[in-house]
């Protein structure tokens, strides 16, 4: 009976690896697709979000099958949740991802702020590095690297204030970009929210390892 659930955990820890890969593409594709203007590529990344919508839910429904069929120890189900929570916060980095996606196309026919877009790569960069690390302490249950990943946060909320501030001064200034800046300015806020996303993972990890509750910056 052990050996089966053992095998059914290893299972679901591979689909969040998975889960976690495709959301690191999505990230990554959206970000180069805003920067190059790849309409075609954005609207690829939107197509793809139902796909880790469905790996999303078939990951919850496995660890719910799991919990109600197998009678998991303590620690087991901690793990349990813990996967849960994860996936979930994938998904919604996904979402945010598809949102960038969207204001690509949005702005197609709209010329690019060149004040901008090195901040907006910048976040990207960093978001992509903090995304993909943190699935790496998830499968190591790492979480000295789970406490130092979420403190890289702190630099991709001072990019996004410092596009927020730079957006504001170029709309000063010429008012007529106004509806390119503000999509900018949506841009950072989904890339924003990733990081926070990424934080909550670092929470699971902890909560995974120790049983402790912490509080990394969560968004809910």
């Amino acid at each position: 009976m052990r050996t089966i659930f053992d095998e059914k955990l290893a299972e679901i820890h591979r689909d969040l690896l998975e889960l976690g890969i495709m959301v690191n593409k999505a990230i990554s594709k959206s970000v180069q697709a805003f920067i190059t203007k790849d309409v075609k590529l954005a609207k690829e990344i939107i197509e793809n979000d139902l796909v880790i919508n469905d790996k999303e839910n078939e990951i919850d429904k496995k660890c719910t099958e799991m919990i109600a069929l197998q009678q998991p120890l303590a620690s087991d189900l901690r793990r349990i949740i813990a996967v849960i929570r994860a996936a979930s916060n994938l998904e919604r980095m996904g979402d945010h991802a598809q949102n960038v996606a969207e204001a690509t196309i949005n702005l197609k026919n709209e010329r690019h702020i060149v004040e901008l877009d090195p901040i907006i790569q910048t976040m990207g960069d960093k978001i992509i590095k903090m995304s993909t690390d943190i699935i790496d302490a998830f499968v190591d249950f790492n979480v000295q690297a789970a406490r130092e990943i979420a403190l890289r946060d702190e630099e991709v909320d001072k990019h996004y204030n410092l596009l927020r501030l730079t957006a504001i001064k170029i709309m000063e200034e010429n008012p007529k970009t106004a509806f390119s800046v503000s999509d900018y300015s949506f841009i950072g806020r989904d890339l924003e929210r990733i990081g926070d996303y990424v934080t909550n993972i670092g929470e699971g990890i902890i909560y995974l390892a120790s049983g402790e509750v912490v509080d990394l910056g969560r968004l809910d």
